[in-house]
């Protein structure tokens, strides 16, 4: 019996043996899997594509510099599946500077319905002598041919009204200065007769190293109607984009949740989601969206649309705007995950009305397929999907021409803190005169590949009108103006 024993131990051991040289021969063709530290990390956390929304820097050019030059671009390959409409294009991604990884991530791009008339340019990183500094991307009127560069603007003092609104349903609009006649003209702050389903984004100028430009105000979509947002990408510290490596994007940001998780941050002209509640993302100068107004000359279109909308409802809206935030902030468990991967590992072992606060992020095909959005998806076929691909790299290359255009030596106007008397529309046509301000500088520009339908009525929809403040401080039924003469710009 003893024997007998022994020749099934040795018959045991020769098997296993076996089964592990047979295994060890499989692995020589099939090696274990990259480990996850060496791999790119989907982020359920991080900035918007600024294409996508931006709140408007109304401040200065403190921007954001930082000491490492940014890698080289991503080529991204979009999904198969694409929101259906003529409205929607391709907006290619770029890096962002992050300071919870101190390094660069990747701000994927996005399916977006450009405002109508409008046409993107891309922000940018631009070399300065203490490092690299964000330039920021602005929407620009479709057919415009030439930038104006001038110099800097004078600080806008009523970010917030000083009197309460006459009416529920208005929204408060700041005051901008127009560059006009070699002086700065003040348009007055005034209130805006809201309009459901379009977010009205200010007039407001813009920092670059040529000096600064001018945004024009334009109406919008809100978010639930801007298109599709992809989550943004923490490539390992090691990374290097070789030459033909692309990155294949799958994972789609949930609008709801972004805004429920919504931060500013003034400074870089980009908004934030996810978990910025603690008390050090304020130091960094990413601030809660009722908090960047207030804290730092910001003004965010989306936040005051939807207290326009909220109030409507309820007159205490903000004021569970900021209890819900505190709710969040005092418990880590209403929070939403930092990674991806962290998200699915969590949500595993939750129930499903649990499952939906948290879930940022999920893949396209799930949205696809259990169509829970408004928003319809169609297919793309292999020649589509070249021409998005080739929509990106233009816009990529967009971005370098105006990276070079900007940059050129020459007459460049220096943004320096000039003191500039506060002109106001009643004041003598003097004021707000430098003297000695070098002429503003009028550069052609190629036209962006990234342009909104151009005639009311192509989607379906119809444009409200340009606000009265916009123009000539009129008064009409849409705004309600304490302006008393604005230039006009057309």
């Amino acid at each position: 019996m003893k024997r007998k024993r022994l020749m099934l131990f040795a018959i045991a051991a020769i098997s296993l043996s076996l089964a592990y040289q047979s295994r060890g021969e499989e692995d020589a063709d099939n090696p274990p899997p990259v480990p996850a530290q060496e791999q790119p990390e989907v982020l359920t956390k991080g900035p918007v594509h600024e294409a996508f929304a931006s709140p408007v820097n109304l401040k200065d050019s403190d921007g954001i510099t930082v000491k490492v030059q940014p890698p080289a671009n991503i080529q991204e390959v979009p999904p198969a599946d694409r929101p259906a409409g003529e409205q929607f294009t391709w907006v290619s991604g770029y890096w962002s500077w992050d300071t919870d990884h101190n390094g660069f991530i990747w701000i994927s791009g996005c399916w977006r319905a450009a405002p109508p008339k409008m046409s993107w340019v891309p922000g940018y990183w631009a070399r300065t002598e203490i490092g690299w500094k964000w330039v920021a991307g602005f929407w620009l009127q479709t057919g415009v041919k030439e930038i104006e560069y001038v110099k800097e603007p004078p600080a806008i003092f009523d970010m917030e009204p000083s009197l309460q609104a006459p009416g529920s349903d208005l929204v408060w609009v700041p005051s901008c200065w127009y560059w006009s006649n070699g002086q700065y003209v003040l348009r007055s702050g005034y209130w805006l007769q809201g309009q459901p389903g379009w977010i009205w984004s200010p007039s407001h100028y813009l920092w670059t190293p040529h000096g600064y430009v001018f945004s024009e105000g334009h109406w919008d979509y809100p978010l639930e109607r801007r298109g599709v947002l992809f989550a943004p990408v923490c490539f390992p510290r090691n990374f290097r984009v070789q030459p033909g490596f692309s990155y294949p994007l799958s994972i789609v940001v949930d609008i709801g949740l972004l805004k429920v998780n919504l931060f500013t941050c003034p400074r870089y002209s980009h908004y934030y989601f996810g978990d910025y509640y603690d008390d050090i993302y304020m130091r960094v100068g990413i601030y809660p969206r009722f908090e960047g107004g207030r804290r730092y000359s910001c003004y965010d279109p989306v936040f005051e649309h939807d207290k326009w909308r909220g109030r409507l409802q309820d007159p205490r809206w903000e004021d569970h705007e900021r209890r819900d935030y505190e709710l969040r902030r005092d418990n880590r468990e209403l929070r939403p995950s930092v990674t991806y991967r962290e998200q699915e590992s969590r949500i595993s072992k939750l129930q499903e009305l649990q499952r939906k606060k948290v879930q940022v992020a999920q893949p396209i095909s799930t949205v696809v397929h259990e169509k829970k959005t408004p928003q319809k998806f169609e297919r793309m076929d292999a020649d589509v999907q070249r021409k998005i691909s080739k929509q990106g790299n233009d816009l990529q290359q967009y971005r370098e021409e105006r990276k070079s255009w900007e940059s050129k030596p020459g007459n460049t106007i220096k943004p320096g803190k000039e003191p500039v008397e506060r002109a106001d529309p009643a004041a003598p046509a003097n004021a707000g005169r430098n003297p000695a301000s070098p002429s503003p500088e009028r550069i052609k520009v190629p036209a962006s590949p990234i342009a909104g339908w151009q005639a009311p009525g192509n989607t379906g929809e119809v444009l409200p009108a340009n606000p009265a403040g916009e123009r000539g401080g009129r008064n009409d039924d849409r705004g309600v103006s304490r302006d008393r003469g604005v230039p006009d710009r057309r």
